[in-house]
């Protein structure tokens, strides 16, 4: 009983780094331009099919096909914010909001046209077709299981060293907090919420690439990827970029857990009303500081 939980809370946090890039992405989005992202779960599905195209159309390894679409997935960001967003800016945060909505099925439908609407194997990080894996303590454990959740920690590593240790890491924290005064001190507001778009849309490609091996690329589950990585956001703290990391494999464990102990049925309907719970009783969050609820 206790490997077969062990073994579920391995599923979930391999999962839940997925939903945990969603999170993160949301919240930088969130932090640049006061809006959510509902398209945030089909750049993760155009990411990884990005991947797919790089790996069987021009013959990349692996690991180039990840930097190729992590790097692919920040110039569409960049092309995402000056094209859509700024925009719909110009309206009103309604706007922006109703133009995330819209790039959704804009993104669902387009990569339909060229990939197909069914999902695509992607190779594993291990190499070939097929994966490595080990039996630890019982456990049956995938190496791409160990290569998504690795990566999720440099992901982390690399974002937290990009925001509190380089000087335009704190200029664009400067511009989503206080974009007069950062103005004021010379700051391009403007373009600092293009580099924030940009990496959101990058971490997605980046997070649909990683996860690609085990939930295949392609499809129409973008939808169900933002919910659950917004209800991630939601349950660890919207405005905390750890509370959303936790936040996202806290949503992964629950859910295999529910599929696991009970049936896949049971497990969306819970995991969507967790959103609802933590908005009624703790509205910050679960790591995240009171103080850091909006008025």
């Amino acid at each position: 009983m206790l490997a077969q939980l062990a073994q579920l809370v391995i599923a979930g946090l391999t999962v839940g780094s997925g939903y945990a890039l969603v999170a993160l992405g949301i919240h930088i989005i969130l932090r640049a331009t006061r809006v959510v992202n509902f398209a945030q779960g089909e750049f993760v599905i155009l990411g990884g099919l990005l991947a797919y195209g790089l790996v069987t159309t021009l013959h990349f390894g692996i690991w180039a096909a990840l930097a190729g679409a992590t790097v692919l997935g920040f110039a569409i960001g960049l092309l995402y914010e000056r094209a859509v967003l700024r925009p719909a800016a110009r309206v009103g945060e309604l706007a922006v909001t109703i133009a995330t909505i819209g790039t959704v099925y804009v993104l669902l439908y387009g990569h339909a046209l060229i990939w197909g609407s069914l999902p695509e194997p992607l190779v594993f990080f291990s190499g070939g077709a097929t994966d490595l894996s080990w039996q630890i303590l019982g456990l049956h454990v995938a190496a791409q299981q160990v290569w998504i959740i690795a990566l999720l920690a440099i992901a982390l590593a690399a974002l937290w060293f990009f925001f509190e240790r380089t000087t335009y890491g704190k200029a664009i924290r400067a511009a989503a907090d206080n974009p007069l005064g950062a103005r004021l001190v010379g700051i391009d507001v403007d373009r600092a919420r293009a580099i924030s778009v940009a990496i959101a849309i990058a971490l997605a490609a980046y997070g649909g690439t990683i996860v690609g091996p085990i939930t295949l690329v392609g499809g129409a589950a973008g939808i169900a990827i933002a919910i659950k990585g917004f209800v991630g956001a939601i349950v660890g703290g919207l405005e905390s970029p750890l509370g959303c990391a936790l936040g996202g494999l806290l949503v992964g464990v629950v859910e295999k857990l529910l599929e696991g102990q009970f049936s896949y049925e049971i497990a969306d309907p819970v995991v969507y009303s967790l959103l609802l719970l933590m908005l009624v009783v703790k509205p910050a969050g679960l790591f995240a500081r009171p103080s850091a609820v909006r008025d």
